[in-house]
């Protein structure tokens, strides 16, 4: 996104070249669509990728996972992201590169294809963590039968951790999909430079910036989501992150008594 960006600011008279009809010079089209293809796939595979964490998270409680299922996610979340992408840009720039992001029929199916892993997290994902939240406090309780501060630290950070992962996809893509209406709403229009639709064009603009912002730090977001700050620092790893369900102790009895599968020092 940076190198497209600094194409698309710094040379302007190479980007001009892809928006002329008759002669659409090879270059400037590879790279228009090129790059659009390679930020579509990376985000595409990132939302499907989230989507399979929730998932196994679910799944791995539920003890109805395992590692034949890693090979599942990588079909799925690098399959469907590299299909849709590509589905997406033969939709969007057929017959002719020259058409980019021309003419509402197919930009249609560019957003679908964009769109549909992302809404797919925001709408499942919840779900999937709500149950796995769930199911986290039952496994807990019918260790012992008991329900201790312990028990209710552990379920209070895997909740905390999933409402951290689900606020950094909403804070990072809400401006898209406001963004992705408002322009829907103008291409719908006959007369886009109408003065009466001049507030929406603004807010069109304004999300746009916010788009440009917040989307490339998704990443960085997230892994503060996933690890936290002490997750930067080479070779540490807070304990507090770590689930260790075989080691975890849910009475005062096992205090005493402790279990073979965790340290003697261990409190």
């Amino acid at each position: 996104m940076v190198i497209r960006s600094t194409v698309w600011l710094g040379f302007p008279n190479f980007v001009d070249s892809v928006s002329d009809m008759n002669h659409t010079e090879i270059w400037p089209a590879a790279f228009c669509v090129g790059s659009a293809m390679w930020i579509q796939l990376l985000y595409s595979a990132c939302f499907w990728w989230l989507f399979c964490y929730a998932v196994d998270a679910y799944l791995v409680i539920r003890r109805s996972a395992g590692l034949s299922t890693i090979l599942l996610y990588h079909i799925m979340a690098w399959g469907l992201a590299t299909l849709l992408c590509v589905e997406g840009a033969a939709m969007l720039y057929y017959p002719s590169v020259s058409r980019c992001e021309r003419g509402l029929d197919h930009a249609i199916p560019h957003y679908v294809t964009m769109y549909l892993p992302l809404l797919l997290v925001l709408v499942a994902n919840p779900i999937l963590f709500q149950k796995t939240v769930t199911a986290v406090a039952s496994l807990l309780k019918g260790r012992q039968g008991i329900y201790t501060e312990n028990e209710r630290r552990m379920g209070a950070v895997i909740k905390i951790r999933f409402f951290k992962i689900m606020l950094v996809l909403i804070i990072c893509w809400l401006s898209n999909i406001i963004n992705e209406s408002l322009l829907f709403y103008l291409e719908m229009q006959t007369d886009i430079n109408g003065g009466s639709l001049k507030p929406v064009r603004t807010a069109a603009k304004t999300t746009w910036f916010i788009m440009g912002i917040l989307n490339p730090a998704q990443g960085f977001l997230l892994s503060l989501a996933f690890y936290g700050w002490t997750g930067c620092s080479l070779g540490f790893q807070s304990p507090r992150k770590e689930i260790q369900w075989e080691s975890l102790t849910t009475s005062a009895a096992e205090g005493a008594h402790p279990s073979p599968l965790m340290p003697h020092e261990n409190p």
